[in-house]
């Protein structure tokens, strides 16, 4: 197994071909702006929040397109659906997830996700910015 708790190179391996974390810690943030300025053609990140207790960041991703197999060893991690259609594979079983869907992953469950249906899928990623991705040797 190895670990990677480097965000920015985490969603690079995962596809992520834009990611912002420069304007984080704004004390207001207005979502549906930070979306159309980023747009629905492609895959992006944009970091809302990042300070030593958690963060949130905006995925941005394609059909077909989203993470590999893991899980946290030291931290809980959840997301609210904000647009689009997901598929969570979470130890072994699939859940088809949706825009308004809160999902919850207790620390040390195995998960994967993707984007899935005819548009681009949006969700915030609520965890910490630090935290360990733990993948198979053959995932990392």
């Amino acid at each position: 197994m190895k670990s990677d708790s480097n965000v920015p190179r985490i969603l690079q391996m995962d596809g992520v071909s834009s990611s912002n974390f420069d304007e984080s810690n704004q004390e207001v943030t207005h979502i549906p702006e930070i979306i159309e300025n980023y747009g629905r053609n492609s895959s992006w990140s944009h970091t809302v929040v990042n300070s030593p207790s958690n963060s949130a960041t905006l995925i941005c991703q394609l059909p077909g397109e989203g993470n590999r197999m893991h899980h946290h060893p030291e931290w809980d991690e959840w997301w609210y659906i904000i647009e689009g259609e997901w598929e969570w594979m979470i130890e072994g079983e699939a859940k088809k997830i949706k825009k308004g869907d809160v999902v919850f992953i207790e620390r040390n469950r195995k998960h994967k996700i993707k984007a899935v249906g005819d548009s681009v899928a949006i969700r915030l990623a609520v965890s910490r910015y630090d935290v360990d991705h733990v993948y198979e040797n053959k995932d990392f």
